[in-house]
Protein backbone atom coordinates (compact mmCIF):
# COMPACT_ATOMS: atom_id res chain seq x y z
CA UNK A 1 0.00 0.00 0.00
CA UNK A 2 2.81 2.42 0.69
CA UNK A 3 4.34 1.08 -2.24
CA UNK A 4 1.27 2.39 -4.55
CA UNK A 5 1.06 5.20 -2.74
CA UNK A 6 4.41 6.49 -3.36
CA UNK A 7 4.16 5.55 -6.84
CA UNK A 8 0.83 8.11 -7.02
CA UNK A 9 2.53 10.43 -5.53
CA UNK A 10 5.91 10.34 -7.92
CA UNK A 11 3.45 10.29 -10.71
CA UNK A 12 1.14 13.46 -9.34
CA UNK A 13 4.68 15.09 -9.16
CA UNK A 14 6.39 14.20 -12.91
CA UNK A 15 2.35 15.32 -14.14
CA UNK A 16 2.60 18.73 -12.45
CA UNK A 17 5.81 19.19 -13.38
CA UNK A 18 4.99 18.81 -17.13
CA UNK A 19 2.05 20.44 -16.87
CA UNK A 20 3.75 23.30 -15.24
CA UNK A 21 6.31 23.14 -18.10
CA UNK A 22 3.37 23.32 -20.72
CA UNK A 23 1.24 25.78 -19.10
CA UNK A 24 4.34 28.34 -18.87
CA UNK A 25 4.54 27.99 -22.80
CA UNK A 26 1.13 28.38 -23.80
CA UNK A 27 1.14 31.84 -21.11
CA UNK A 28 4.56 33.13 -23.17
CA UNK A 29 3.95 35.32 -25.36
CA UNK A 30 4.22 35.32 -29.58
CA UNK A 31 6.31 37.70 -30.75
CA UNK A 32 6.14 39.69 -33.74
CA UNK A 33 9.38 42.10 -34.21
CA UNK A 34 8.79 44.98 -37.33
CA UNK A 35 12.00 45.96 -38.91
CA UNK A 36 12.13 48.30 -41.37
CA UNK A 37 14.94 49.85 -43.74
CA UNK A 38 16.18 53.96 -43.43
CA UNK A 39 12.87 55.57 -41.37
CA UNK A 40 13.29 58.22 -39.26
CA UNK A 41 11.67 59.32 -36.29
CA UNK A 42 10.64 62.53 -38.21
CA UNK A 43 8.63 60.46 -40.54
CA UNK A 44 5.96 59.05 -38.14
CA UNK A 45 3.63 62.05 -37.36
CA UNK A 46 2.91 60.10 -33.91
CA UNK A 47 6.76 61.68 -33.43
CA UNK A 48 6.77 64.81 -35.95
CA UNK A 49 3.50 66.76 -35.77
CA UNK A 50 4.75 68.42 -38.62
CA UNK A 51 5.57 65.37 -40.55
CA UNK A 52 3.67 65.12 -43.73
CA UNK A 53 3.33 61.53 -44.01
CA UNK A 54 0.28 60.15 -42.60
CA UNK A 55 1.23 57.11 -40.52
CA UNK A 56 -2.79 56.23 -39.09
CA UNK A 57 -1.58 52.74 -38.14
CA UNK A 58 1.58 53.26 -36.50
CA UNK A 59 -0.26 56.36 -34.46
CA UNK A 60 -3.02 53.61 -33.53
CA UNK A 61 0.01 51.45 -32.58
CA UNK A 62 1.28 53.96 -30.26
CA UNK A 63 -1.86 55.18 -28.69
CA UNK A 64 -2.90 51.40 -27.97
CA UNK A 65 0.83 50.77 -27.00
CA UNK A 66 4.20 52.09 -25.36
CA UNK A 67 6.13 55.08 -27.57
CA UNK A 68 9.96 54.77 -26.78
CA UNK A 69 11.89 58.18 -27.18
CA UNK A 70 15.00 57.37 -26.63
CA UNK A 71 15.76 54.27 -29.01
CA UNK A 72 18.94 53.45 -30.84
CA UNK A 73 20.21 51.01 -33.68
CA UNK A 74 23.03 48.86 -33.10
CA UNK A 75 24.71 51.06 -35.78
CA UNK A 76 23.98 53.86 -38.37
CA UNK A 77 24.02 51.70 -41.28
CA UNK A 78 21.77 48.21 -41.70
CA UNK A 79 23.99 44.86 -41.75
CA UNK A 80 25.82 45.56 -38.15
CA UNK A 81 21.88 46.48 -36.76
CA UNK A 82 20.69 43.69 -38.17
CA UNK A 83 23.76 41.04 -35.95
CA UNK A 84 23.42 43.58 -32.99
CA UNK A 85 19.57 42.59 -33.29
CA UNK A 86 19.69 38.76 -33.77
CA UNK A 87 23.14 38.56 -31.66
CA UNK A 88 22.91 40.82 -28.51
CA UNK A 89 26.14 42.01 -29.51
CA UNK A 90 27.67 45.15 -30.96
CA UNK A 91 28.68 44.21 -34.80
CA UNK A 92 32.28 45.98 -34.20
CA UNK A 93 33.18 42.92 -32.04
CA UNK A 94 33.06 40.57 -35.20
CA UNK A 95 35.00 40.04 -38.10
CA UNK A 96 32.88 43.03 -39.83
CA UNK A 97 33.96 46.58 -38.40
CA UNK A 98 32.69 48.88 -41.11
CA UNK A 99 30.65 49.22 -44.09
CA UNK A 100 27.45 46.59 -44.61
CA UNK A 101 28.55 43.00 -46.89
CA UNK A 102 26.47 42.21 -50.24
CA UNK A 103 24.54 39.89 -51.21
CA UNK A 104 27.11 37.23 -52.34
CA UNK A 105 29.23 38.30 -49.10
CA UNK A 106 29.65 35.05 -46.22
CA UNK A 107 27.65 35.14 -43.39
CA UNK A 108 29.49 37.19 -40.67
CA UNK A 109 27.03 35.63 -37.81
CA UNK A 110 29.35 32.41 -36.36
CA UNK A 111 27.27 29.04 -37.15
CA UNK A 112 28.02 28.30 -33.19
CA UNK A 113 27.03 31.80 -31.78
CA UNK A 114 23.62 31.80 -30.50
CA UNK A 115 20.79 34.07 -31.58
CA UNK A 116 17.46 35.33 -30.93
CA UNK A 117 15.70 32.45 -33.15
CA UNK A 118 18.36 29.73 -31.71
CA UNK A 119 17.20 31.20 -27.75
CA UNK A 120 13.70 30.94 -28.51
CA UNK A 121 13.45 27.57 -30.72
CA UNK A 122 15.19 26.09 -27.39
CA UNK A 123 12.48 27.57 -24.89
CA UNK A 124 9.12 26.09 -27.49
CA UNK A 125 9.02 28.76 -29.79
CA UNK A 126 8.31 27.94 -33.26
CA UNK A 127 10.33 30.86 -35.17
CA UNK A 128 10.33 32.44 -38.90
CA UNK A 129 12.09 35.03 -40.40
CA UNK A 130 10.51 36.85 -43.50
CA UNK A 131 11.91 40.13 -45.38
CA UNK A 132 15.48 41.39 -46.03
CA UNK A 133 18.45 39.38 -44.33
CA UNK A 134 21.61 41.27 -45.09
CA UNK A 135 24.02 39.42 -42.55
CA UNK A 136 26.17 37.45 -45.55
CA UNK A 137 24.93 34.09 -47.00
CA UNK A 138 27.65 31.41 -47.70
CA UNK A 139 26.18 30.28 -51.36
CA UNK A 140 27.49 26.75 -52.45
CA UNK A 141 30.44 27.42 -55.48
CA UNK A 142 30.70 24.77 -58.84
CA UNK A 143 33.84 23.64 -57.39
CA UNK A 144 33.59 23.49 -53.75
CA UNK A 145 35.59 26.65 -52.98
CA UNK A 146 34.43 29.49 -50.60
CA UNK A 147 33.32 32.47 -51.17
CA UNK A 148 35.70 34.79 -48.49
CA UNK A 149 35.71 38.24 -50.29
CA UNK A 150 33.82 39.55 -52.86
CA UNK A 151 36.03 42.56 -54.43
CA UNK A 152 33.42 44.07 -56.47
CA UNK A 153 33.61 41.55 -59.10
CA UNK A 154 30.46 40.79 -59.14
CA UNK A 155 30.05 38.89 -62.46
CA UNK A 156 32.95 36.37 -61.35
CA UNK A 157 31.73 35.79 -58.53
CA UNK A 158 28.30 34.86 -59.84
CA UNK A 159 30.58 32.59 -62.62
CA UNK A 160 31.31 30.87 -59.60
CA UNK A 161 28.27 30.34 -57.45
CA UNK A 162 25.85 27.25 -58.31
CA UNK A 163 22.59 28.66 -57.86
CA UNK A 164 20.86 25.46 -57.97
CA UNK A 165 22.44 24.36 -54.39
CA UNK A 166 20.91 25.16 -51.11
CA UNK A 167 22.68 28.35 -48.82
CA UNK A 168 25.31 26.64 -47.17
CA UNK A 169 24.59 28.94 -43.70
CA UNK A 170 22.00 31.32 -43.82
CA UNK A 171 18.69 32.24 -41.84
CA UNK A 172 17.81 28.49 -41.64
CA UNK A 173 21.28 27.56 -39.87
CA UNK A 174 21.27 29.85 -37.41
CA UNK A 175 17.39 29.26 -35.45
CA UNK A 176 15.00 30.36 -37.82
CA UNK A 177 12.71 27.33 -38.85
CA UNK A 178 11.19 29.34 -41.82
CA UNK A 179 12.85 31.89 -44.05
CA UNK A 180 11.44 33.48 -46.85
CA UNK A 181 13.45 36.79 -47.95
CA UNK A 182 16.21 38.61 -50.43
CA UNK A 183 19.98 38.28 -49.49
CA UNK A 184 20.64 42.22 -49.10
CA UNK A 185 18.93 45.36 -50.23
CA UNK A 186 18.02 46.01 -53.41
CA UNK A 187 21.25 47.43 -54.51
CA UNK A 188 22.84 44.23 -54.31
CA UNK A 189 22.43 41.03 -56.36
CA UNK A 190 20.83 38.49 -57.13
CA UNK A 191 17.36 40.50 -56.84
CA UNK A 192 15.81 37.08 -56.30
CA UNK A 193 13.87 35.82 -53.15
CA UNK A 194 14.62 33.00 -51.34
CA UNK A 195 12.78 30.12 -49.81
CA UNK A 196 14.59 28.33 -46.47
CA UNK A 197 17.73 27.83 -48.11
CA UNK A 198 17.00 28.02 -51.89
CA UNK A 199 16.28 30.65 -54.39
CA UNK A 200 12.67 30.72 -55.69
CA UNK A 201 13.50 30.64 -59.59
CA UNK A 202 16.85 30.43 -60.86
CA UNK A 203 18.69 33.26 -62.16
CA UNK A 204 17.95 34.58 -65.87
CA UNK A 205 20.69 36.16 -66.92
CA UNK A 206 19.43 39.61 -67.80
CA UNK A 207 21.02 42.78 -66.90
CA UNK A 208 20.09 45.12 -64.52
CA UNK A 209 18.06 47.57 -65.82
CA UNK A 210 16.41 50.78 -64.83
CA UNK A 211 13.81 49.63 -61.60
CA UNK A 212 10.83 51.49 -60.41
CA UNK A 213 10.43 55.45 -60.85
CA UNK A 214 13.63 57.83 -60.71
CA UNK A 215 14.23 58.89 -57.16
CA UNK A 216 12.51 62.58 -56.97
CA UNK A 217 14.79 65.26 -57.70
CA UNK A 218 16.83 63.20 -60.22
CA UNK A 219 16.90 62.55 -63.60
CA UNK A 220 18.90 59.66 -65.46
CA UNK A 221 21.82 62.16 -66.61
CA UNK A 222 22.51 63.22 -62.87
CA UNK A 223 21.85 59.67 -61.22
CA UNK A 224 24.43 58.64 -64.41
CA UNK A 225 27.27 61.41 -63.02
CA UNK A 226 26.92 59.95 -59.38
CA UNK A 227 26.86 56.34 -59.48
CA UNK A 228 29.42 56.25 -56.84
CA UNK A 229 27.18 58.50 -54.73
CA UNK A 230 23.47 56.40 -55.29
CA UNK A 231 24.80 52.81 -55.92
CA UNK A 232 21.36 50.85 -57.21
CA UNK A 233 20.69 47.69 -58.80
CA UNK A 234 20.21 49.37 -62.19
CA UNK A 235 24.01 50.07 -62.47
CA UNK A 236 25.06 46.73 -62.26
CA UNK A 237 25.09 43.33 -64.55
CA UNK A 238 23.66 40.49 -62.62
CA UNK A 239 20.89 38.13 -62.36
CA UNK A 240 17.63 39.52 -62.37
CA UNK A 241 14.09 37.98 -61.25
CA UNK A 242 10.54 38.29 -61.51
CA UNK A 243 9.74 40.03 -58.74
CA UNK A 244 11.66 43.51 -57.90
CA UNK A 245 11.92 46.03 -55.46
CA UNK A 246 7.86 47.56 -56.61
CA UNK A 247 6.73 44.27 -55.60
CA UNK A 248 9.20 43.41 -52.38
CA UNK A 249 6.23 45.74 -49.53
CA UNK A 250 3.58 43.58 -50.64
CA UNK A 251 5.27 40.15 -50.77
CA UNK A 252 6.53 40.30 -47.73
CA UNK A 253 3.28 41.57 -46.00
CA UNK A 254 1.36 38.47 -47.79
CA UNK A 255 3.76 36.14 -46.85
CA UNK A 256 3.85 37.14 -43.49
CA UNK A 257 -0.40 37.19 -42.98
CA UNK A 258 -0.44 33.83 -44.82
CA UNK A 259 1.97 32.66 -42.30
CA UNK A 260 -0.09 33.68 -38.99
CA UNK A 261 -3.01 32.81 -40.81
CA UNK A 262 -1.03 29.03 -40.14
CA UNK A 263 0.34 29.90 -36.46
CA UNK A 264 0.04 26.44 -34.78
CA UNK A 265 -1.35 27.85 -31.22
CA UNK A 266 -0.05 25.49 -29.46
CA UNK A 267 3.65 27.09 -30.13
CA UNK A 268 4.39 30.35 -28.92
CA UNK A 269 5.78 32.14 -32.11
CA UNK A 270 8.19 34.28 -32.93
CA UNK A 271 7.87 35.66 -36.48
CA UNK A 272 10.99 38.43 -37.96
CA UNK A 273 9.91 40.65 -40.33
CA UNK A 274 11.79 42.91 -41.92
CA UNK A 275 11.06 45.11 -45.24
CA UNK A 276 13.04 47.01 -47.86
CA UNK A 277 11.49 49.86 -47.83
CA UNK A 278 11.88 52.89 -47.75
CA UNK A 279 15.39 51.80 -48.36
CA UNK A 280 16.27 53.09 -51.71
CA UNK A 281 15.18 52.18 -54.81
CA UNK A 282 11.91 54.63 -53.84
CA UNK A 283 9.00 52.57 -55.21
CA UNK A 284 6.07 53.21 -54.14
CA UNK A 285 3.04 50.70 -56.01
CA UNK A 286 0.62 53.23 -57.78
CA UNK A 287 -2.21 53.01 -55.31
CA UNK A 288 -0.07 54.77 -52.72
CA UNK A 289 0.93 57.56 -54.90
CA UNK A 290 -0.48 60.74 -53.91
CA UNK A 291 -1.03 59.25 -50.70
CA UNK A 292 1.28 61.45 -48.87
CA UNK A 293 2.20 65.27 -48.74
CA UNK A 294 6.01 64.33 -49.67
CA UNK A 295 6.44 63.33 -52.54
CA UNK A 296 6.65 59.29 -53.68
CA UNK A 297 9.11 58.92 -50.45
CA UNK A 298 6.33 59.83 -48.46
CA UNK A 299 3.95 57.46 -50.37
CA UNK A 300 6.15 54.44 -49.65
CA UNK A 301 6.26 55.34 -45.78
CA UNK A 302 2.37 54.91 -46.43
CA UNK A 303 2.63 51.28 -47.92
CA UNK A 304 4.57 50.44 -44.79
CA UNK A 305 2.23 52.33 -42.43
CA UNK A 306 -0.64 49.99 -44.54
CA UNK A 307 1.60 46.89 -44.39
CA UNK A 308 1.96 47.11 -40.53
CA UNK A 309 -1.87 47.68 -40.33
CA UNK A 310 -2.29 44.63 -42.42
CA UNK A 311 -0.39 42.19 -40.09
CA UNK A 312 -2.06 43.56 -37.13
CA UNK A 313 -5.34 42.54 -38.30
CA UNK A 314 -4.44 39.46 -39.03
CA UNK A 315 -3.25 38.89 -35.28
CA UNK A 316 -6.71 40.08 -34.18
CA UNK A 317 -8.50 37.98 -37.00
CA UNK A 318 -6.52 34.98 -35.35
CA UNK A 319 -7.21 35.38 -32.13
CA UNK A 320 -3.35 36.04 -31.19
CA UNK A 321 -2.88 39.68 -31.01
CA UNK A 322 -3.53 40.57 -26.95
CA UNK A 323 -1.08 38.09 -25.89
CA UNK A 324 1.66 39.03 -28.89
CA UNK A 325 4.36 41.49 -28.46
CA UNK A 326 4.42 43.73 -31.20
CA UNK A 327 7.37 45.78 -32.08
CA UNK A 328 8.07 48.54 -34.90
CA UNK A 329 11.08 50.19 -35.56
CA UNK A 330 14.18 50.92 -37.69
CA UNK A 331 17.01 49.69 -38.82
CA UNK A 332 18.73 52.92 -38.54
CA UNK A 333 17.40 57.10 -39.38
CA UNK A 334 16.46 58.19 -42.83
CA UNK A 335 18.72 58.20 -45.74
CA UNK A 336 19.39 60.93 -48.16
CA UNK A 337 19.38 59.50 -50.63
CA UNK A 338 15.83 58.00 -50.14
CA UNK A 339 15.03 61.67 -49.55
CA UNK A 340 17.40 64.58 -50.17
CA UNK A 341 17.41 67.38 -48.33
CA UNK A 342 16.31 69.60 -51.53
CA UNK A 343 12.94 67.12 -51.55
CA UNK A 344 12.90 67.95 -47.41
CA UNK A 345 12.71 71.75 -48.23
CA UNK A 346 10.14 71.31 -50.98
CA UNK A 347 7.99 69.04 -48.93
CA UNK A 348 8.74 70.98 -45.19
CA UNK A 349 9.88 67.86 -44.22
CA UNK A 350 12.01 66.72 -41.49
CA UNK A 351 12.58 62.82 -41.28
CA UNK A 352 15.05 62.54 -38.30
CA UNK A 353 13.03 65.49 -36.81
CA UNK A 354 14.24 67.54 -34.19
CA UNK A 355 17.53 65.21 -34.78
CA UNK A 356 20.60 66.13 -36.45
CA UNK A 357 22.11 63.80 -39.13
CA UNK A 358 20.87 60.95 -41.11
CA UNK A 359 21.34 57.32 -42.22
CA UNK A 360 25.45 56.27 -41.88
CA UNK A 361 26.19 59.28 -39.25
CA UNK A 362 26.85 59.36 -35.92
CA UNK A 363 24.62 61.78 -35.33
CA UNK A 364 21.07 61.56 -33.82
CA UNK A 365 19.62 61.33 -36.99
CA UNK A 366 21.27 58.19 -37.62
CA UNK A 367 21.15 55.87 -35.36
CA UNK A 368 17.74 57.24 -32.58
CA UNK A 369 15.00 55.28 -34.55
CA UNK A 370 11.12 54.90 -34.11
CA UNK A 371 10.37 52.07 -31.38
CA UNK A 372 6.69 51.16 -31.02
CA UNK A 373 5.55 48.33 -28.87
CA UNK A 374 2.31 46.68 -28.08
CA UNK A 375 1.36 44.07 -26.04
CA UNK A 376 -2.53 44.39 -24.45
CA UNK A 377 -2.28 41.21 -21.95
CA UNK A 378 1.02 42.50 -20.31
CA UNK A 379 1.67 46.34 -21.16
CA UNK A 380 -0.33 49.20 -20.26
CA UNK A 381 -1.80 51.76 -22.98
CA UNK A 382 -0.61 54.97 -24.45
CA UNK A 383 2.77 55.21 -22.52
CA UNK A 384 5.69 57.23 -23.64
CA UNK A 385 9.23 55.57 -22.47
CA UNK A 386 12.39 57.81 -22.48
CA UNK A 387 14.19 55.36 -21.10
CA UNK A 388 17.39 54.81 -23.26
CA UNK A 389 17.30 51.53 -25.21
CA UNK A 390 19.35 49.99 -28.15
CA UNK A 391 17.24 46.92 -30.74
CA UNK A 392 20.61 45.22 -29.43
CA UNK A 393 18.28 44.26 -25.76
CA UNK A 394 16.15 41.99 -28.00
CA UNK A 395 17.91 38.96 -26.79
CA UNK A 396 18.00 39.45 -23.05
CA UNK A 397 14.72 40.80 -23.05
CA UNK A 398 13.94 37.45 -25.06
CA UNK A 399 15.92 35.55 -22.01
CA UNK A 400 14.26 37.30 -19.51
CA UNK A 401 10.62 36.26 -20.80
CA UNK A 402 11.40 32.65 -20.94
CA UNK A 403 12.99 32.83 -18.05
CA UNK A 404 16.22 31.51 -19.13
CA UNK A 405 19.89 32.71 -17.61
CA UNK A 406 22.64 33.89 -20.39
CA UNK A 407 25.70 32.83 -20.16
CA UNK A 408 28.84 34.72 -20.33
CA UNK A 409 29.67 34.63 -24.21
CA UNK A 410 26.46 35.49 -25.48
CA UNK A 411 24.31 38.27 -25.99
CA UNK A 412 27.38 40.85 -24.71
CA UNK A 413 26.09 43.94 -25.43
CA UNK A 414 21.99 43.28 -24.67
CA UNK A 415 19.90 44.50 -21.54
CA UNK A 416 16.30 43.12 -21.08
CA UNK A 417 13.66 45.73 -21.11
CA UNK A 418 11.10 43.24 -20.25
CA UNK A 419 10.46 45.90 -17.22
CA UNK A 420 9.75 48.82 -19.64
CA UNK A 421 7.36 46.95 -21.66
CA UNK A 422 5.44 45.77 -19.14
CA UNK A 423 5.26 49.60 -17.87
CA UNK A 424 7.12 48.76 -14.09
CA UNK A 425 10.30 50.65 -14.86
CA UNK A 426 9.91 54.13 -14.99
CA UNK A 427 13.31 55.61 -13.64
CA UNK A 428 16.53 55.24 -16.58
CA UNK A 429 19.38 53.49 -15.29
CA UNK A 430 21.80 56.04 -15.47
CA UNK A 431 24.65 53.17 -15.64
CA UNK A 432 23.74 52.37 -19.05
CA UNK A 433 26.38 52.41 -21.79
CA UNK A 434 25.57 52.55 -25.35
CA UNK A 435 28.29 52.79 -28.04
CA UNK A 436 26.95 54.63 -31.65
CA UNK A 437 29.11 53.64 -34.76
CA UNK A 438 28.77 55.00 -38.77
CA UNK A 439 29.43 53.17 -41.85
CA UNK A 440 33.36 53.93 -41.63
CA UNK A 441 33.44 52.06 -38.03
CA UNK A 442 34.29 55.13 -35.79
CA UNK A 443 32.30 55.61 -32.60
CA UNK A 444 30.48 57.59 -29.98
CA UNK A 445 29.30 56.74 -26.91
CA UNK A 446 25.84 57.70 -24.64
CA UNK A 447 25.52 57.37 -21.13
CA UNK A 448 22.60 59.23 -19.35
CA UNK A 449 22.37 62.65 -21.02
CA UNK A 450 25.82 62.71 -21.93
CA UNK A 451 27.15 61.89 -25.72
CA UNK A 452 30.85 61.72 -27.07
CA UNK A 453 31.91 60.93 -30.71
CA UNK A 454 35.37 60.09 -31.89
CA UNK A 455 34.92 60.47 -35.91
CA UNK A 456 36.97 60.19 -38.52
CA UNK A 457 40.92 61.66 -38.29
CA UNK A 458 40.49 65.36 -39.43
CA UNK A 459 37.65 65.97 -37.30
CA UNK A 460 37.44 66.92 -33.13
CA UNK A 461 35.81 65.06 -30.76
CA UNK A 462 32.29 66.46 -29.65
CA UNK A 463 30.92 66.36 -26.22
CA UNK A 464 26.98 66.98 -25.85
CA UNK A 465 24.52 67.10 -23.35
CA UNK A 466 21.39 65.91 -25.28
CA UNK A 467 18.77 66.78 -22.89
CA UNK A 468 19.73 70.64 -22.90
CA UNK A 469 20.86 70.14 -26.64
CA UNK A 470 19.25 67.27 -28.34
CA UNK A 471 20.38 68.99 -31.49
CA UNK A 472 23.86 68.31 -31.19
CA UNK A 473 24.57 71.69 -31.72
CA UNK A 474 27.16 73.11 -28.84
CA UNK A 475 30.43 70.86 -28.41
CA UNK A 476 31.04 71.49 -24.68
CA UNK A 477 34.83 69.53 -24.91
CA UNK A 478 36.16 72.44 -23.43
CA UNK A 479 33.65 73.23 -20.83
CA UNK A 480 33.55 69.61 -19.67
CA UNK A 481 37.12 67.88 -20.07
CA UNK A 482 36.58 65.40 -17.18
CA UNK A 483 33.24 64.43 -18.32
CA UNK A 484 35.41 63.83 -22.06
CA UNK A 485 37.66 62.14 -20.46
CA UNK A 486 35.39 59.67 -18.08
CA UNK A 487 33.61 58.78 -21.30
CA UNK A 488 36.77 58.16 -23.26
CA UNK A 489 38.12 55.45 -20.10
CA UNK A 490 34.76 53.79 -20.22
CA UNK A 491 34.91 53.65 -23.98
CA UNK A 492 38.17 51.82 -23.83
CA UNK A 493 36.95 49.34 -21.63
CA UNK A 494 33.79 48.56 -23.23
CA UNK A 495 35.77 47.82 -26.41
CA UNK A 496 38.57 46.21 -24.82
CA UNK A 497 36.34 43.83 -22.57
CA UNK A 498 34.15 42.55 -25.28
CA UNK A 499 30.96 43.59 -23.62
CA UNK A 500 29.56 46.41 -22.37
CA UNK A 501 27.05 44.61 -19.78
CA UNK A 502 28.15 42.70 -16.68
CA UNK A 503 29.90 39.70 -16.96
CA UNK A 504 33.36 38.86 -17.11
CA UNK A 505 35.80 39.99 -20.13
CA UNK A 506 35.81 38.18 -23.60
CA UNK A 507 37.41 38.40 -26.55
CA UNK A 508 36.43 40.78 -29.38
CA UNK A 509 36.41 38.83 -33.17
CA UNK A 510 38.87 39.59 -35.80
CA UNK A 511 41.58 42.32 -35.87
CA UNK A 512 42.32 44.80 -32.87
CA UNK A 513 42.56 47.75 -34.95
CA UNK A 514 41.16 49.77 -32.37
CA UNK A 515 44.14 50.15 -30.52
CA UNK A 516 45.64 52.10 -33.26
CA UNK A 517 43.40 54.63 -32.11
CA UNK A 518 44.42 57.79 -30.45
CA UNK A 519 41.43 57.67 -28.03
CA UNK A 520 42.47 54.14 -26.00
CA UNK A 521 43.60 54.85 -23.07
CA UNK A 522 45.15 52.13 -21.18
Amino acid sequence: MKRFTLFMIMQCFVFGLAFSKKNKVEKLPHIVYVLVDDMGQGDLSCYNPESKIPTVNLDKLAEQGMRFTDAHSGSAVCTPTRYGILTGRYCWRSELKERVVSGYDPCIVDKDRSTVATLLSRNGYQTAMIGKWHLGLNWATKDGSKITELKNDIVETEKRIDFTRPLELGPTHLGFNYFYGIAASWDFPPYIFIENDRLVEQPNGKKGGWIGDLPEGHTLETIEKNKKKYPLASWRDGVTGSLGPKDAVKVITDKTVDYINEFDNSKPQFLFVCYTSPHTPVVPRDEFKGTSQCGIYGDFCVELDDAVGQIITALKEKGVYDNTLFVFTADNGSSLKGIPITIQKKYNHSPSYIYKGYKARLDEGGHRVPFITSWPAAMPMGEVNDNLISLNDLYATCAELVGEDLSNNEAEDSYSILADLKGVKTVTDTKRVIVHSDFTGYFAIRKGDWKLTFPRAGKENELFNLKNDPGEKSNLMDKHKEKADELTKLLTKVVKEGRSNKGTPVLNDGPKHWEQLTWMKE
